[in-house]
């Protein structure tokens, strides 16, 4: 009974105070719950600022400075807040003595506590382990004395108002040591108030859980894997704003996919306002041409000469015994590109030694795969070399070489390698080179084999770079409600790409989801009726046309989609120059370059699924499991609203 009663008092007395939200008045009920102690808090409200102090606690074992942080602030500000607390008690006469200001304790309230060590000038304490540091040290001060100061400073600093626990309602210690709230609760109501602001802001949202993963130290190549939506990205981006407030030096955010780190650049921004001009976000490719022009390394790409070199050889030389095995050349373009090239194999041997992870839907033994090197690999570098052009994945090889021979001469203190699943082992080796290529290397890579969408052929663990025992596995669903998981986790797409260091992948059906309620839905008709269809849905939706994409799965769809939404007067804009900015459109692309972009409400065309009548062949299972994988990316970009239309013919 004794309890509920001071319960109810401290409810109350932080409830009249509007200026404190609930993650304030958890924190602020600890020392309240007990007899003796006393808070002065700041009448101002406004907190986060972690340059000053927005609440004391003063009892038994001393004074203790509160500052509220999301992060663990910049030691120059942590060193003002220090400054401010002590200026506050400062000459602080109590009866015939005078309070010593650096005895004061600095503590960060956060989502979870890290340990700094005896040697830091302050303390990060969470729900859990407040109570142990208020309540588990030795008695400094008696209760008379604590009150005395308490009154003191109130009287002479009218910036803070005093909470006195001398009237309230006896409780027992033993029930108060672990605080009202949960930390559970905590997470749940910053995810609902975050629910409740626009979307924008939700896309750089840090799930309190993920705090720790923010500011965890890595002495080397590290990595984040996880299902979609649980944060990979959100939390990489939060290393660098971290990074970029504690550190010098340059930051690098790159991907395989050209327009998506232009996308996170706008988050990062609003992360870290004052580092904008230190940190890059370019795509890998972008970034590689730049280099080599600025190196003046003398290279001719010619992509339309790569794409007849291929043509030639596989007319010439290839299709007579490789098109039985399969008949799209497509494939054994990618055979080249991402296999073959794509892992820096110079020799036959070498080639024929490999597992082709994710392409062995085709199983190629030794004789076939001499017939792709010398009837197809050949002829096309042959027609290549004859006139004296490239492909990107000679330039790729041409940047390694360069990074060998003469590293950066201002090398980046952090690389951040988003959607590295879709990443050559060539390519990886280049970021690892532009990273340092040291075991030392600030390079963290962020990725999910589940959402590689294109074609396969190797595994990250062989890229050789020192990763084992750093980084995390993901595997709670901050991003997609209930409803939307739901729907999208039906989808049987296979996790070909390892978890970076050897361990198996961990799948999107094994996630836990956070966020409740949603909504999915789909629709099947006539191919004639699919782009009214989708207007129809946007229409129906009621959503913001600013918080909707429109994603197909090519370049056609989105041309005739485009069209039917110009004619119902709604605006677009296509993913390929969507900078993440807030625009009244709705966007729309392919799944290639929707790949790590999140919406509150997606809506999806796709071909109705077939019958399973026959068994699939070894290259239709590699199509359709490539074809999965695309279309949960496609689903997994929704929060809130999901909608599917399948076309019949």
């Amino acid at each position: 009974m004794q309890f509920e009663q001071r319960q109810r008092w401290v409810e109350r007395e932080l409830g009249e105070r509007p200026f404190l939200d609930v993650v304030h008045r958890r924190f602020l009920s600890v020392p309240l719950m007990r007899s003796g102690w006393y808070v002065l808090v700041d009448r101002q409200g406004g907190f986060g600022d972690p340059e000053r102090v927005d609440a004391f606690a003063i009892g038994p074992a001393g004074v203790f400075a509160f500052v509220f942080a999301d992060t663990v602030p910049a030691t120059s500000s942590v060193r003002r807040a220090r400054h401010r607390a002590e200026e506050t008690f400062a000459n602080l006469g109590v009866g015939r003595s005078q309070y010593v200001p650096h005895m004061i304790e600095l503590l960060l309230l956060m989502d979870r506590a890290v340990d700094f060590g005896p040697e830091a000038s302050f303390s990060t304490v969470d729900l859990n382990s407040i109570p142990r540091a208020l309540f588990g040290g030795e008695v400094r001060l008696t209760r008379k004395r604590a009150r005395e100061i308490a009154d003191t400073v109130a009287a002479r600093s009218p910036r803070y108002e005093l909470l006195s626990t001398d009237e309230a309602p006896a409780a027992a210690a033993a029930q108060v040591a672990e605080g009202l709230f949960a930390a559970t609760d905590l997470r749940a109501d910053a995810r609902t108030k975050m629910l409740g602001r626009p979307f924008h802001e939700w896309m750089i949202f840090l799930d309190p859980s993920q705090q720790d993963l923010v500011i965890r130290n890595y002495n080397g190549p590290a990595r984040f894997s996880g299902p979609a939506g649980t944060g990979k990205t959100v939390v990489a981006l939060h290393r660098m704003a971290r990074f970029a407030k504690h550190n010098p030096g340059r930051l690098l955010f790159t991907s395989f996919v050209r327009n998506l780190p232009e996308y996170h650049r706008s988050g990062f921004v609003r992360l870290a306002p004052h580092a904008g001009d230190r940190a890059e976000f370019v795509g890998l490719y972008g970034w590689t041409m730049g280099f080599l022009k600025d190196r003046a390394v003398e290279f001719t790409l010619d992509n339309s000469a790569a794409e007849t070199a291929f043509s030639q050889a596989w007319k010439d030389h290839a299709r007579g015994s490789l098109e039985s095995v399969e008949s799209n050349p497509g494939y054994w373009k990618d055979e080249i590109q991402r296999v073959i090239k794509g892992r820096g194999i110079t020799t036959l041997k070498q080639y024929q030694s490999i597992d082709r992870t994710g392409r062995n839907g085709i199983g190629l033994g030794d004789a076939r795969r001499k017939i792709v090197w010398e009837q197809l690999f050949q002829p096309y570098q042959d027609w290549l070399a004859k006139r004296g052009v490239c492909d990107f994945m000679d330039v790729i090889t041409k940047a390694i070489e360069e990074l060998r021979a003469a590293p950066l001469d201002d090398p980046y203190g952090l690389v951040v390698v988003d959607e590295v699943q879709d990443f050559t082992l060539l390519e990886l080796r280049l970021v690892h080179q532009i990273a340092g290529g040291e075991p030392t290397a600030q390079l963290l890579l962020v990725g999910d084999g589940q959402q590689q969408v294109y074609a396969g052929g190797w595994r990250l663990s062989d890229a050789g770079i020192p990763i084992v025992g750093r980084g995390a596995v993901l595997d709670t669903n901050y991003r997609n409600r209930a409803a939307v998981h739901e729907y999208a986790k039906r989808i049987d797409a296979g996790n070909t790409v390892d978890d970076l260091d050897g361990a198996p992948g961990f799948a999107l059906r094994d996630t836990e989801v956070v966020l409740p309620g949603g909504t999915a839905k789909s629709e099947t008709f006539p191919r004639r009726e699919a782009e009214a269809r989708l207007v129809r849905a946007i229409k129906d939706s009621g959503l913001p046309l600013a918080d909707i994409a429109v994603i197909l799965n090519t370049n056609r769809e989105i041309g005739r989609a485009s069209a039917a939404l110009r004619r119902a007067a709604i605006p677009t804009v296509s993913l390929e120059s969507f900078d993440g900015t807030y625009q009244e459109a709705v966007k729309i692309g392919t799944v290639h370059r929707a790949k790590g972009m999140d919406f509150a409400g997606v809506f999806h065309l796709t071909d109705a699924p077939k019958p399973a009548s026959t068994p699939l062949t070894g290259a239709e299972r590699d199509r359709a499991d490539l074809a999965a994988r695309q279309r949960m990316v496609a689903l997994t970009r929704a929060r809130d609203y999901l909608w599917i239309g399948f076309i019949q013919d």
